[in-house]
């Protein structure tokens, strides 16, 4: 018995059939404990095309592991050390409710357990395809704001050097034929990931010397950029020659493929270029095992993923019967009139308990959307893309700023957005979270409260507070009264008293 035990916890070096089987159980592992972080990265894979690249990820991981020198495979204890660590972040970002930390955390465990599984010697071979899994992450949405901008601004320069009158205005660019939008499907981050992508196989498989993939992958996105400019340019362009006689229909879809093509084309054209026949790159190599893959190290990386999920299961995601939210959580503000919801917006807010109105004063009205959520929670989250002042069909956001806004009895700088409506019209938006007992305008210290909060089990009542004044020609005017209004609002802990006293 003995004998076997030694057998089975030292497996032969040159046999992958012991690590290969434990690499399985452990993905199987981590995708059942941490399947929420999993099947949010499969939806987002489905139904984002700037994200449909996904689903390959894995396999082209699997083809470029393959074309490196088979290895004899040995557990790296080390890893151990990285596994844990990604566990505690992937705990810190479900408290946190940020599914980007997640989700990077979810796939450095699987690059972790493959270095667990298969040794360090696998580790450095296999560096690039592992690092290539990062690509399944749905991660670029933060850039979307500034790639609109910055597209937008390349567009509207590229139409005044050929004499077209453009004037931009946020993501806006207002032409002789009529309004464009640069929208976010059009800010290029499809362009700038695919060809990140492509360029990272190119050139693992292709190009030797560091500074050369480095090199190869920077020309892939300035290529990307450049190729969408030229799309939202022609676009534009043709649309305002022949008075959106063209440009308008299919052959706007039809433009954006002949493109990709072209930039696909450009980059493998380049790539050929740089490609130096001669040498080989350090990960193919040929690499010994120093130590006997170990069943015992092996099982050792099961027990963090299984510890964390039990943790988020029982401290984090546990919920006992919801309480009932509050039946008034309106805000009270001496001196203004309180009247109907305005019509022409409405906020998307999925909250428990939601609150319009018009507040009105010496002729000035501002607009007040309220959200409350008993308890912050996978399908309510308070701090979330789905809380939105832009609801993207009548009104679409073209612009941030900050100003200082007094508020609850304390000068805070505040995130504003510039909305644009039907007819030209215009809203400025501010939006102010809080939890519990506190008010939070800056989103990092928001979740880091949260994250903190859920660690412990606590996880107190909160919302969401948007305020907004419309304006016609300067901005200036609606921040005056928003100003006004939450300087004559209640403290909140008046609000917080009424809205628990409320029957």
């Amino acid at each position: 018995m003995a004998m076997l035990a030694a057998d089975f916890s030292s497996a032969r070096r040159s046999d992958w059939t012991l690590p290969v089987a434990m690499y399985g159980a452990y993905l199987a592992v981590c995708v059942f404990a941490l399947h929420p972080t999993a099947l949010s990265m499969a939806k987002t894979w489905l139904s984002s095309s700037s994200y449909h690249h996904g689903v390959a990820v894995a396999p082209l991981a699997l083809l470029m592991i393959m074309t490196r020198p088979r290895i004899d495979p040995a557990t790296g204890p080390l890893s151990l050390v990285a596994i844990v660590g990604a566990a505690f972040i992937w705990l810190a970002g479900r408290a946190a409710g940020v599914a980007l930390v997640e989700q990077f955390a979810f796939v450095t465990l699987l690059i972790a357990g493959a270095w667990m599984m298969f040794g360090s010697g696998a580790a450095k071979l296999w560096a690039l395809p592992l690092l290539f899994l990062y690509f399944m992450v749905p991660f670029g949405e933060v850039l979307i704001p500034f790639l609109q901008m910055l597209t937008a601004s390349a567009v509207t320069g590229l139409l005044n050097f050929l004499g077209v009158d453009a004037v931009i205005d946020g993501t806006l660019i207002r032409t002789e034929a009529g309004l464009f939008e640069i929208a976010k499907a059009c800010a290029g981050l499809n362009f700038l990931l695919a060809a990140l992508m492509v360029a990272c196989v190119y050139a693992s498989q292709t190009l030797h010397r560091f500074k050369t993939r480095i090199a190869f992958v920077m020309i892939a996105a300035a290529v990307a950029l450049i190729a969408n400019f030229l799309r939202a340019f022609l676009l534009i362009l043709i649309a305002t020659v022949s008075d959106m006689r063209y440009a308008v229909g299919p052959d706007h879809l039809l433009l954006g493929l002949v493109l990709y093509a072209a930039v696909f084309f450009i980059l493998f054209w380049i790539g050929a270029k740089m490609r130096k026949p001669q040498g080989v790159g350090f990960e193919h190599a040929p690499v010994r095992a120093r130590r006997a893959w170990r069943f015992s190290v092996a099982m050792a990386a099961l027990v963090p993923v299984a510890a964390v999920s039990a943790y988020a299961a029982f401290f984090i995601d546990f919920g006992l019967t919801l309480p009932a939210p509050p039946k008034d959580i309106s805000l009270s503000a001496p001196g203004w009139r309180v009247l109907p919801a305005p019509q022409n917006w409405t906020p998307r807010l999925n909250a428990d308990k939601t609150s319009s109105a018009t507040y009105e004063k010496l002729g000035e009205r501002v607009y007040v959307s309220l959200g409350y959520i008993v308890q912050d929670r996978q399908d309510r989250e308070i701090l979330n893309v789905l809380n939105s002042a832009a609801d993207g069909d009548d009104w679409r956001k073209i612009a941030d700023r900050e100003e200082v806004v007094y508020l609850f009895g304390e000068s805070k700088e505040i995130p504003l957005e510039i909305l644009a409506g039907p007819d030209r019209r215009r809203l400025l938006v501010m939006t102010a979270y809080w939890r519990g007992g506190d008010v939070y305008t800056n989103t990092f210290a928001f979740k880091w409260a949260q994250m903190i909060d859920k660690l412990k089990g606590v996880n107190p009542p909160g919302g969401i507070i948007m305020i907004a004044a419309d304006y016609a020609g300067d901005l200036s005017e609606a921040l005056t009264r928003i100003r006004s209004f939450t300087a004559d609002i209640e403290s909140f802990a008046e609000w917080q008293s009424r809205m628990r006293l409320a029957p």
